[in-house]
C-alpha cells in the first residue's frame, strides 16, 4: 500500500527511512506506519489502526516502532515523545442512532 503523506499528523516520530504518525480523525485517532521509498518521495505504509482513546493510541505507538525496528531504546524514545506531545482533547460526534 502506497500513501502520499499526510498534513494532519499531531505526532510523528521518525528514524531514517522508517515513520510512525498519529492524526485526528471523525471518531478518535489514526495511527500510520511504515517506510519511506525512493529517497522519501514515497510513503508505504506497513499497517494503520483507528482508535478511541491516546491510551490505544501510545501502546500502538510502541508497537509499530518495535514493529519496524526490533530496538526497545527507539520504543523508549518514542514514548517519551508521545507523551511530551500535547493532544487535544477530541470532541465527540454523538453515535448514530439505530433505526
Amino acid at each position: 500500500m502506497t500513501d502520499h503523506g499526510s498534513d494532519s499528523a499531531l505526532f510523528t516520530w521518525k528514524d531514517f527511512s522508517r515513520f510512525v504518525q498519529v492524526a485526528p480523525v471523525a471518531r478518535g485517532w489514526l495511527v500510520l506506519w511504515g517506510h519511506y521509498r525512493e529517497m522519501g518521495r514515497v510513503r508505504e505504509l506497513r499497517g494503520n489502526r483507528t482508535y478511541a482513546d491516546l491510551t490505544g493510541v501510545r501502546r500502538r505507538v510502541a508497537d509499530s516502532v518495535f514493529e519496524l525496528t526490533r530496538d526497545q531504546a527507539l520504543v523508549t524514545e518514542a514514548l517519551v515523545r508521545f507523551d511530551h506531545t500535547p493532544f487535544p482533547t477530541l470532541s465527540r460526534d454523538p453515535q448514530p442512532t439505530s433505526l
